[in-house]
């Protein structure tokens, strides 16, 4: 078992994919946002310091919850798209940094939240749970106040979705990109420990596991779309993108002839606190 992904962070991870990122990546539902609110009684006090913040989405809804919101990316390109975001949102609280989760240091100062959003699966996960567990501060904090860290993952993708229409795309991408699962510029497996098991081996105390259950609908087109936003089946690595797109559209439509379909995206948030 290992514990990263990745041995290093890999600068073409998601070369080419923002667009499509911004356009077709499902956002969270409110139900995300409420739990880490009432589970760490937000009151517009204190810092919150966003990891792997990608094109923003944690930090600008949660920016009205904080004093002081630091985003933390280690693409630039994703963190032009959360400054235009947030310049476009009058978002004035908060300030991007590009950088790796794993190199923060006590330059940053304290914070009351770490958050964590469908990134944490790319990180050192240990070393980012000591560092980021170091930098919080809960000694100004009221009694009915906590500090911790909220990580927010989907546990399910066209990998592991076990549906007849996600088996007949894979079987498309495989097709045409091989068996093993692209990730960036090369390829490796999914091998790592849960992230109960890695939270309950850190310094964070009372984890909690929440499930929130969330439906996307897709039509064919949007769900391409989707595709090329991810690392493992980015647009650059198609050889001949009308005939993938033709394979992709028959795999979907033979079985949902009418072209749209719901797709099942349980989404998991860890929760842990500081003592």
């Amino acid at each position: 078992m290992i514990t990263k992904l990745l041995p290093a962070y890999d600068p073409t991870l998601f070369q080419g994919a923002i667009p499509y990122y911004v356009d077709y990546r499902p956002r969270y539902p409110e139900a995300v946002y409420r739990l880490i609110q009432e589970s760490f009684h937000l009151d517009g006090c204190g810092r919150l310091l966003d990891l792997g913040c990608g094109i923003g989405l944690v930090a600008l809804t949660l920016e009205a919850q904080f004093e002081e919101v630091i985003g933390i990316d280690p693409d630039p390109e994703m963190l032009r798209v959360a400054i235009q975001e947030s310049e476009q949102q009058n978002a004035q609280k908060i300030t991007w940094k590009q950088g790796l989760a794993e190199e923060i240091t006590d330059d940053l100062g304290s914070f009351r939240l770490v958050t964590i959003g469908r990134a944490f699966h790319w990180m050192d996960k240990p070393t980012v749970l000591q560092r980021s567990y170091e930098r919080l501060d809960s000694s100004h904090l009221t009694d009915s106040s906590k500090s911790g860290i909220a990580i927010i993952q989907t546990e399910k993708d066209i990998w592991s979705n076990d549906s007849e229409w996600a088996q007949n795309v894979l079987t498309v991408i495989k097709k045409w990109l091989g068996e093993k699962r692209r990730v960036g510029s090369t390829t490796v497996p999914l091998l790592y420990q849960s992230d109960l098991e890695i939270l309950e081996a850190s310094p964070y105390k009372q984890i909690e596991k929440h499930t929130i259950d969330f439906q996307k609908q897709w039509t064919v087109d949007t769900f391409i779309g989707y595709l090329y936003s991810t690392a493992y089946c980015r647009r650059d690595y198609i050889s001949d993108i009308p005939a993938f797109e033709a394979d992709i559209r028959a795999s979907l439509l033979a079985s949902e002839p009418s072209g749209v379909f719901v797709e099942d995206i349980p989404i998991t948030v860890y929760l842990g606190f500081k003592a």
